[in-house]
């Protein structure tokens, strides 16, 4: 009975006025009941707390009230409550009051959330003072959860610390300060302790005495748990050490630095776990002292700089411990070059008279530099070649903190980088890398435009030149297969054998292939470094502009080259020995990298090796290495041309362009793999759409007829036939997908999973979705560039309303110019609007929700722009209003007119058949909500001009009679005369009409009901009319699994069948809609 009680009580809370809960003594009244003998009744009184904690006071008395019932009411009954029972849940006590210790565990959760609420949300919440008498009993609290050794239960509580200590007023505390020693001593203690497990875990020892087995028990597997010790615990428990180094810099650092440097000493070296959690510490104090101090010289906080500079000096000892530290571990290895970068702090150009600063600095980069090289073979490699790439990663971090400090030293870093990208021992990757490093330093150094161009371009030039000498290769598709190495693995399958001549030629061939890769993954990663995004500091546009015509070609012969590999028609009139030639050694299936991406999961490294083993090994393994290289050469030539559309020359340097990219595009589409589609739109077509004409420090009002001139001059040779080949794809792999059957489990990102076997049916409609997603992308962002130049519907009523001109801001989102191009080309604007419900028949969510959302920002819009030349303005501000966003969408067709009817005709027809189509997918159960959304905007301000919110009399022109004939019934020949925005609501309800009558919904009560809910200007109005469309229109989630049944036809409405009489009119003999009263009717009467 007591439990039922508790049930019945916790089911009122979410929405019980606080008053309530205050005037009944709630909280210390369930409080009591947590001593209860009873595992469920306690559970569930703790739920009931928990929820009434999270309730939050808007004003007044309320602010404080939840806290003091649980701190302050009869002398903090509740709160003492919680203490003893949290009591019973520790190890000491659990064997006498629990029957099982996951119960315990889960009851101690919940306390220890209930703290963690009162914490964050009302003791700490922002500009609160303390209401608290003696908050020394609830901070006693908190710390002794902070300490429980089951991490499950602390990592609720240690995220409140952070609340604290951060507030301002709480922080000053003395009840709070008293206990900032203690929280510090214990964080740090528990930062190796964690690491400690963690270790312990990784490598499957024994954990008895370092974790709680119950708290493990509450995770599927050790490695889960594991990811949840060193992601949300360490994480919570680094944020407490950089906050209380914050609250004082200098004696945090005096505390700590004699507990940290006797870590980092040779008997240490073989213990990971302390070295980790030393490494983590340091970086997070170092990282903290930085911020500390460019905060404070941003805000001329001069006590909190010289706290800084005092704890300053101390860390150069430490600098020189960290990185002569030496360890037997490559992980260590790893963890210690990533430190290295938060030394940063030490290093900036102002320290670097001192000589402390240029020894550390040299120090670190000899660090760095002593692990780019190691063997190419043997046992560890894998684990040397990590390290080699850490090295480069912290230099490049050095080089974006400290450009200034390293380019005193600049000659010398040139010449160490030079050298080691001559040195052969050293990986491609790496020098690639060191290059990235070169031009990133150039790109952050406070030096001339001028001066950094010249720099850079002794790094650039070596890229364009490699790249140079393999255009003779990329001319054609025959000359490509032979750089690849094809015909000599084809002699060798006819062989049998490997023979030397062979050999020396699939060398040469292996040779020019990694060539070709590293180029084009350096030439990436500069112009990711150099170019950054369009506020970035460091960027060197200007020095890609020089040298874009040497860039673009060769990339577009080579992108045009793996297309062709697909098309057999360019291969198979080659003279071809061997029979595994016909299929062209498989290597343009997918790899299992590829595979594994696509579903989620992890590939494992393939160790076979190209020239050991036995002969079909080394051809299978040689096969695999083309095969492999196929996919990273065509994502890495994605990338540098999507990467190389921000460079603005490249629009007008680069001959024939358009023609190029759209042979790129469609020289061999039919044929191309469907899993290539994703990486073509997402990191080619997305980024040329979103740079041509808004490159970095153009403006957009001031070069709008040039830019969007620009991109006519692109994309209008191939953006309309993507539109064409992109929908009949698709819709054609939809409809097998379809026929074949699918149910919306499917619709998950990832497939991978322990209990469930990827079949190949999965990956290729995995592969679908993708290609599905990466195109509703690229539609999204034409949408949104088209958004810019209108302001959203309610905006535009009001100016409609106040007759007050409101300029529409060409900042934001999207392009600017690309949607003045859409505008103003006829096939641009259809095929956009179009292709934007073609995705809306798609059954996946992720796209339908995507495009959805875009279009209940642009679409009520466009409803008011589509009627208004179907009205005369009452005024001459009217007039230039309505001139205004009417204009932007005639200047697309011919007559204005035309214009107008087509987007009219849009909306009412098209829009809507696609929104009730939605509706009635069940499929598409979660989109619901947002395709009403946008229906019931679309009725709402298609009454705007002609509704009370529009206070001045806008009369109907004549030629409303033409509207497009399709936005009516076929039957009839006239249009009515009248209120266009009645005219389109007609159309939209016919166009719903056999959704409606598939519902059984009688027209005359979806009339009356829109009409009733589109004119009034009440404030509900439009949640109203989304519930009443979607009782109309939406498919219920029971009809998922259920095939489609007959209905026998009703005169009743959905709304009325099912009520009393008394609840509608229609016992008076009264046929007009339920909702007619609707200014009685009042939703807060029914809510609390």
């Amino acid at each position: 009975m007591l439990l039922l009680l508790v049930n019945t009580i916790t089911t009122y809370l979410e929405w019980m006025p606080i008053k309530a809960v205050v005037a009944t003594d709630l909280v210390p009244r369930l409080a009591a009941l947590l001593s209860v003998r009873s595992d469920q009744v306690r559970q569930q009184v703790a739920t009931a707390l928990e929820i009434i904690s999270r309730r939050i006071g808007q004003a007044g008395d309320e602010r404080d009230a939840i806290l003091l019932q649980f701190v302050e009411l009869n002398d903090g009954a509740a709160l003492s409550a919680i203490a003893h029972a949290y009591a019973t849940t520790l190890s000491a006590q659990v064997d006498e009051h629990w029957d099982d210790a996951s119960d315990a565990l889960k009851f101690a959760c919940s306390l220890a959330q209930i703290c963690a609420n009162l914490a964050s949300l009302h003791w700490a919440r922002k500009n609160a003072q303390n209401p608290m008498s003696h908050p020394e009993r609830f901070i006693e609290l908190l710390m002794a959860m902070s300490r429980d050794p089951r991490y499950s239960v602390s990592v609720l509580v240690l995220g409140s610390w952070t609340t604290i200590v951060r507030h301002s007023s709480l922080s000053r505390l003395p009840q709070v300060t008293a206990v900032f020693s203690a929280l510090t001593e214990y964080t740090t203690e528990a930062i190796f302790q964690v690491c400690r497990a963690a270790q312990a875990l990784a490598v499957k020892s024994q954990t008895d005495g370092i974790v709680d087995e119950t708290d493990m028990d509450q995770f599927d597997s050790a490695a889960e748990f594991r990811v949840f010790l060193t992601s949300e615990v360490r994480r919570r428990l680094v944020n407490i050490v950089r906050d209380m180094c914050n609250i004082d810099p200098a004696g945090f650092v005096g505390w700590i630095l004699p507990l940290l440097l006797p870590v980092f000493s040779p008997e240490n070296s073989s213990n990971a776990s302390v070295i980790e959690a030393a490494f983590m510490i340091v970086d997070a104090v170092l990282t903290t002292l930085d911020d500390a101090e460019q905060r404070a010289l941003s805000e001329g906080d001069e006590d909190i700089a010289a706290q800084v500079r005092q704890a300053r000096a101390p860390c150069y000892q430490l600098g020189h411990r960290v990185v002569e530290f030496s360890a037997n571990d490559s992980h260590m290895v790893v963890r210690q070059l990533q430190t290295l970068p938060s030394f940063a702090f030490l290093l900036r150009p102002a320290a670097m008279d001192s000589d402390e600063a240029r020894a550390l600095l040299m120090a670190i980069l000899q660090k760095c530099a002593a692990t780019l090289k190691h063997p190419l073979d043997g046992p560890n490699v894998r684990d040397l070649r990590l390290v080699a790439r850490r090295s480069t990663a912290a230099l490049v971090r050095l080089a974006i903190a400290i450009p200034d400090s390293l380019m005193m030293i600049y000659a010398d870093l040139s010449q160490l980088v030079q050298s080691h990208i001559a040195d052969p021992d050293v990986t491609r990757t790496v020098k690639g890398h060191l290059s990235e490093f070169q031009l990133a330093l150039i790109a952050g150094a406070s030096r001339t435009l001028a001066e950094r161009k010249q720099l850079a371009q002794p790094v650039v030039q070596p890229i364009i030149d490699a790249l140079h000498e393999l255009m003779p290769a990329l001319q054609s598709p025959t000359e490509f297969i032979t750089l690849l190495g094809l015909p000599a693995l084809d002699q060798a399958y006819a062989q049998g054998s490997i023979s030397p001549d062979i050999r020396a030629v699939l060398e040469a061939a292996r040779s020019n292939r990694a060539q070709l890769g590293q180029v084009l993954t350096t030439l990436y990663v500069c112009l990711n470094r150099t170019i950054g995004d369009r506020n970035s500091t460091l960027n060197l546009v200007s020095l890609w502009n020089d040298c874009i015509g040497d860039l673009v070609p060769p990339i577009l012969l080579l992108i045009r080259c793996l297309h062709a590999m697909w098309n057999p028609a360019h291969y198979q009139h080659l003279s071809w020995q061997s029979q595994q030639a016909h299929g062209l050694f498989g290597v343009l299936d997918m790899t299992e990298g590829e595979r594994q991406s696509i579903i989620g999961g992890e590939a494992e490294a393939d160790h076979t090796s190209s020239t050991t083993g036995s002969q079909q090994q080394q051809l299978a393994a040689e096969t695999h290495a083309i095969q492999h290289t196929l996919g990273s050469l065509l994502s890495s030539a994605y990338k540098c041309l999507g990467r190389l559309s921000c460079v603005p020359d490249m629009f007008t340097k680069v001959p024939d362009l358009a023609d190029n990219f759209a042979a790129c595009l469609f020289a061999d589409a039919e044929v191309m793999a469907a899993r290539h589609w994703r990486h073509l739109l997402s990191d080619v077509a997305m980024p040329m759409l979103q740079n041509v004409g808004n490159w970095p420090g153009m403006d957009a009002s001031t070069h709008l007829d040039q830019s969007r001139d620009t991109i006519g001059r692109f994309a209008a040779s191939w953006l309309s036939p993507l539109f064409a080949f992109c929908t009949n794809k698709l819709d054609a792999e939809w409809h097998t997908l379809v026929t074949r059957g699918m149910t919306p489990s499917n619709q998950a990102s990832g497939l991978q999973s322990a209990e469930v076997s990827v079949t190949d049916e999965m990956v290729h409609e995995q592969i679908v979705r993708d290609w599905t997603r990466a195109w509703s992308q690229l539609v999204v962002e034409l949408l949104v560039s088209v958004a810019r130049w209108f302001p959203d519907a309610a905006q535009i009523e009001n100016e409609l309303a106040s007759a007050s001109r409101v300029t529409v801001s060409l900042t934001g989102h999207g392009n600017a110019a690309l949607g003045a191009f859409i505008l103003s080309s006829a096939d641009a604007l259809a095929g956009t609007l179009t292709t934007a419900l073609t995705v809306l028949k798609y059954k996946d969510a992720v796209s339908v929700q995507r495009v959805l959302q875009q279009l209940s920002d642009l679409a009520p819009s466009l409803v008011l722009i589509s009627l208004l030349p179907m009205y005369s303005p009452p005024t001459p501000t009217h007039a230039s209003i309505s001139n205004a966003y009417t204009s932007r969408i005639q200047g697309s067709l011919s007559a204005a007119e035309d214009a107008c009817s087509s987007v009219f005709t849009w909306l009412a027809t098209d829009l809507t058949s696609a929104l009730v189509d939605v509706l009635r997918d069940p499929f598409l159960i979660s989109q619901q909500t947002m395709a009403l959304a946008v229906l019931a905007d679309l009725l709402f301000y298609s009454s705007s001009i002609a509704s009370d919110r529009v206070p001045q009399h806008w009369s109907f022109r004549n030629s409303s009679g033409n509207i497009d004939q399709r936005a009516m019934d076929n039957s009839d020949k006239i249009v009515p005369v009248g209120d266009p925005g009645l005219v389109f609501r007609t159309a939209v309800q016919r166009t719903m009409a056999h959704a409606l009558q598939t519902a059984n919904i009688s027209a005359e009560d979806v009339a009356n009901t829109i009409i009733q809910l589109t004119t009034t200007s009440a404030k509900r109005s439009r949640a109203l009319l989304r519930e009443s469309l979607h009782t109309m229109l939406a498919v219920e989630k029971s009809q998922l699994f259920s095939e489609t049944k007959a209905t026998s036809k009703s005169v009743d409405s959905q709304l009325t069948r099912n009520a009393p009489a008394s609840w509608t009119n229609k016992h008076a003999g009264n046929s007009t809609s339920v909702l007619d009263n609707d200014a009685d009717f009042d939703l807060g009467s029914i809510m609390p």
